[in-house]
């Protein structure tokens, strides 16, 4: 991908955006030749008169020129591919290391980070903003250790060969380099007895823009690290770094970041032993990197001594790098050490520390002896207060309407609440695993959860905006993009930071295909547990965390204020554990809507207790075929009431009624889309809503008689027709709607003053639903 942009970059040409970094992935011939011409165009274009008869010439040059970059970009990925599939390979038949000097290690970390600095700044526009696409990939095959430390004996260099996972070991690195980052974060280390070798931490940090001394400063040179049950690889970036082709280096591959501890000079393990290269060690307030503070981490006898100024620095630190519950287990440690005061400045920022972690009773409490006048306290005060309320009752329309209109112009909205948790329950549905159930009777429209994602990532974050990221798998191409790599990164580092999300989040399923975390063997909680005092050892693996979010995050459509078109790297990624846990029908009975980082369901239609909640997956207007095809991955066959009714229309007849939508309707769409752009009279739509009426009377002919009115095919096919008719005869026009808004499950009732028109609101397609009556 550097190479591609690089060589775009020096022939002025366009670098890809989104939906064309995506389509890179593309094995058809035919769709590179396009992207090509797509990618042909010229930056700045200053064509003279005399000129102008040499440009159709220049294009098509500039063309083929784009066309074979492309063809060397595949060429590389291919590569790339092989590798890792040798690799795998390999693991049968490691090789022992060869040494490689420091020095020649330290000069080729020092032209990466150039590199990396020289991207930087070709991908930085006058204005200052940033663009550097990147891309990475994706393998099943991964480690993360779950052995304790008590269980496993130390190896060094000489033990070492690749590739080979070293099961029931742990290899200590001191950092000898500064550090690079791409996706991951790559140094060199050297070994106790003098080896040298490079490291690579996928999920170091989610935060794309850091570089020079602000991330170097997370792991200054001469931190001491313990790497438990290493892997070496042939390709030592293969997960988290450029795709580099046939060119792989032999390195240490950390693939979650729980296999990482960053150790101080009296740390127990390093008791012994002598290291050949002298390192300054830095301070351990130097190191940023997963730790805890200082009170936090010192002996019981030399923590009174810490400063209260030290304390305070720390905790803010932690709370920009939004580490709440380490911020939270220094302010308990230095309140049992007596450093902690009472002063209006500790009180406040101990506050800060509590909103952080969403205890807002706590906050209030801690709050009730603070002056009341000082604007500090007040706007506290209430950011408490409103959170609480909304928690203990759920929003109200006026708040989700506020909440609304903050995602009109705020790409990256985030909201301080507390959540609500309705008449629910999470039991064990036979056949479907875990779901959610009614404890008692709710009302149509009755709010059922209001929930906060966890780690929920935009593509509009400051922390990678401008820095596109493309995963993609040897396997199966593209898996994943910007956000939904962050995300499993934020969430990663959420979980180390406090623990106790550990069963919330791990205590969700990865897939049919990926073996069960201990967590969902255990009660799922129905709320986010409060932030424990200790920090306990947690293990989070990296690929079951990835797998959580494409099996169970939410990926609404982009934010509005980030609106980019069908850009799919301006979506955002959204882990909602508990609303996860909702089954699927592709005819539910609740809706749930995204403002922001939450997400509120609330049921469709009166339910009696003991209703299972079910919301989509997938969109219940699709064809029935493409509905399974993508319900597939999950490993179910969906048997809901549309489905049986699509079943019953037949195999044939739901073929037939595809092909009418694949080959009749696109023209007649674009017909009717062109008479409204123009002035056409009442016979031209006239001709028009007759044509419409034919292929509808066709698509009718495909549902089986009893089937119902229940036909959300039909739904955009009734609207459209309404909307011709409209224009010279609004009796016949109010009853196509009519059509339109039952096909998608409505009620709809003989008019009578005082009563409901709709008795029975849509089950889904609401958006056609919505406009219906405003079409007829």
């Amino acid at each position: 991908m550097e190479k591609l942009v690089h060589s775009l970059r020096n022939l002025d040409l366009a670098v890809p955006n989104g939906e064309q970094i995506v389509a890179l992935i593309d094995a058809d011939p035919r769709a590179e030749k396009q992207l090509a011409q797509q990618l042909a165009v010229p930056v700045r274009i200053e064509l003279s008169e005399e000129d102008a008869g040499s440009a159709v010439m220049d294009a098509a040059l500039m063309s083929g020129a784009t066309e074979a970059m492309l063809e060397n970009y595949n060429t590389t990925l291919k590569k790339e591919t092989d590798m890792l599939v040798r690799e795998v390979e390999n693991l049968k038949k490691p090789i022992k290391l060869k040494r490689v000097p420091l020095k020649a290690l330290l000069a080729a970390q020092d032209a990466t980070i150039r590199r990396r600095e020289v991207e930087r700044a070709a991908g930085t526009s006058e204005n200052g903003r940033v663009y550097i696409p990147r891309q990475i990939m994706d393998t099943e095959h991964t480690y993360c250790s779950e052995r304790p430390l008590s269980e496993l004996s130390r190896i060094d260099w000489d033990d070492l060969c690749a590739p080979k996972r070293f099961e029931h070991k742990y290899l200590l690195v001191q950092v000898a380099s500064r550090l690079a980052l791409y996706a991951s974060c790559s140094f060199v280390g050297v070994t106790p007895n003098g080896g040298a070798l490079p490291v690579s931490i996928a999920h170091f940090t989610p935060n794309l823009h850091l570089h020079g001394p602000e991330l170097d400063a997370l792991l200054p040179v001469g931190t001491k690290l313990l790497i438990r049950e290493p892997y070496l690889s042939q390709h030592y970036l293969g997960v988290g770094g450029p795709i580099t082709g046939d060119k792989g280096v032999v390195g240490v591959r950390v693939d979650t970041p729980s296999d990482v501890h960053v150790l101080d000079d009296d740390a127990p393990v390093l008791r012994g032993v002598t290291w050949t290269h002298d390192l300054d060690a830095p301070m351990p307030s130097d190191v940023l990197w997963r730790q805890e503070g200082p009170v936090s981490r010192a002996p019981s006898h030399a923590a009174p001594f810490i400063s209260r100024e030290r304390v305070q620095s720390a905790v803010r630190a932690l709370l920009d790098q939004e580490r709440p519950g380490a911020a939270w287990r220094e302010v308990r440690a230095a309140e049992r050490y007596g450093i902690w005061g009472a002063s209006l400045e500790d009180t406040l920022l101990q506050v800060d520390v509590l909103l952080a972690l969403g205890q807002y009773d706590q906050a209030l409490e801690r709050l009730q002896h603070a002056p009341d006048l000082e604007e500090s306290v007040l706007q506290r005060r209430q950011a408490a207060e409103v959170a609480l309320r909304l928690g203990r009752g759920g929003p109200s329309d006026t708040d989700l309407h506020e909440m609304f209109l903050c995602t009109l112009h705020d790409p990256t909205p985030r909201f301080a609440y507390a959540e609500y948790v309705g008449p629910v329950n999470v039991q064990d549905i036979p056949g479907a695993g875990r779901g959610l159930v009614l404890t008692r009777d709710v009302e149509e429209g009755e709010l059922l959860l209001f929930c906060r994602a966890i780690g929920s990532a935009y593509a509009k974050d400051p922390a990678c905006d401008g820095l596109p990221l493309l995963r993609c798998n040897p396997d199966v191409g593209v898996t994943s993009t910007t956000t939904q790599v962050l995300a499993a990164t934020r969430c990663i580092h959420a979980i180390l930071d406090r623990p106790e999300l550990a069963r919330i989040f791990l205590g969700l399923t990865a897939g049919p295909q990926t073996p069960c975390s201990r967590y969902v063997y255990e009660p799922y909680p129905l709320h986010k547990p409060a932030v424990s005092d200790v920090l306990e050892p947690v293990y989070v693996s990296a690929h079951y965390v990835n797998n959580v979010l494409r099996f169970n995050a939410f990926g609404p459509a982009a934010v509005p204020a980030a609106e980019a078109g069908n850009d799919p790297m301006s979506r955002s990624t959204m882990p909602h554990p508990l609303p996860a846990i909702l089954n699927h029908a592709c005819l539910p009975n609740v809706s749930s809507v995204f403002f922001g980082d939450f997400v509120t369901t609330r049921a469709l239609h009166p339910l009696p207790k003991g209703t299972q909640i079910m919301h989509q997956y997938v969109q219940g207007e699709l064809p029935y075929d493409a509905r399974q095809a993508q319900l597939s991955k999950h490993g179910f066959i969906c048997t809901c009431r549309l489905c049986a009714l699509d079943v019953a229309d037949g195999v044939e007849q739901r073929k037939r009624r595809e092909e009418v939508f694949a080959r009749d309707w696109p023209p007649l769409l674009e017909r009717s889309r062109a008479l409204f752009k123009g002035r056409a009279d009442s016979e031209a739509h006239k001709d028009m809503a007759e044509a419409l009426l034919a292929a509808a009377s066709t698509l009718e002919s495909t549902y089986a008689p009893t089937r119902g009115a229940l036909r959300p095919d039909m739904v955009d096919v009734w609207y459209r027709v309404a909307m011709h008719v409209r224009q010279y005869d609004v009796p016949q026009a109010v009853r196509l709607a009519r059509q339109s808004l039952e096909a998608t499950g409505a009620v709809i009732e003989p008019f009578q003053p005082g009563k409901r028109h709709v008795s029975h609101l849509p089950d889904l397609h609401f958006d056609g639903a919505i406009r219906t009556p405003r079409g007829g």
